[in-house]
């Protein structure tokens, strides 16, 4: 598949949700959605090109989707969080179900997010160790580890920004915790649990990603 065939089917469905910010009677929200969006054209746009570099219409593809879920996660994190944003909304209710929407959503972003960085992983470890023995062999070229070595060094760095965004939303999304037990609403308590359980659980999936990566660095470095 062509970039230019991905971008367009990319952003044609990004346009799409878009338009739909309009139906967003809360401004907070839609703005907040709006910045997600926007986030995800811009991530795919670079995801592709970035993509293509690596593996033709395949990697333009992956790195496309990779570029839209990690946009669409930075442009959401870009106004001030729902938690601290309580005085715009007309009722207790209607704050926590803002709040727990905004957890499901990164929680749905991070699941796709990783869902895609495994497949890059996995591709890279069985290359990183066809690497490893043409480099015992002295067969390697060093072009082509240095290339290796600075996409295993993206990938790290991209998680970690993810790794921080999840921290800081664990922090916003555990204080509406403490607030929905203590105005005994116990209901969104264990709905906010659960998402904040996911949420630990992304972020222990990234960090061990970012082992792997480590030990793909080393098994290539000269």
């Amino acid at each position: 598949m062509r970039k230019g065939v991905v971008l367009v089917m990319v952003l044609a469905l990004l346009a799409t949700q878009v338009s739909g910010c309009a139906n967003i009677k809360n401004d907070s929200t839609r703005t907040k959605t709006e910045g997600a969006l926007v986030g995800g054209a811009v991530g795919a746009a670079a995801g592709a090109g970035v993509g293509a570099a690596i593996g033709g219409g395949r990697g333009a593809l992956i790195g496309a989707v990779v570029g839209a879920i990690v946009g669409s996660i930075g442009g959401h994190a870009y106004g001030t969080h729902v938690a601290n944003e309580k005085a715009r909304y007309a009722n207790e209710e209607a704050w926590l179900d803002a709040c727990l929407l905004q957890a499901e959503k990164t929680n749905n972003e991070l699941r796709q997010y990783n869902k895609v960085m495994a497949g890059e992983i996995a591709a890279l470890d069985k290359k990183t160790q066809v690497l490893q023995k043409a480099l015992a062999a002295k067969q390697a070229d060093k072009r082509e580890l240095r290339a290796d070595a600075r996409r295993i060094q993206e990938c790290i760095e991209s998680n970690n920004e993810r790794i921080a965004y999840i921290g800081n939303e664990l922090t916003n999304q555990e204080k509406v915790l403490a607030d929905a037990k203590l105005n005994h609403r116990s209901n969104d308590a264990a709905l906010i649990e659960a998402e904040i359980s996911a949420l630990r659980r992304h972020k222990a999936q990234l960090e061990e990603t970012n082992k792997q990566l480590a030990a793909m660095s080393t098994r290539i470095s000269v």
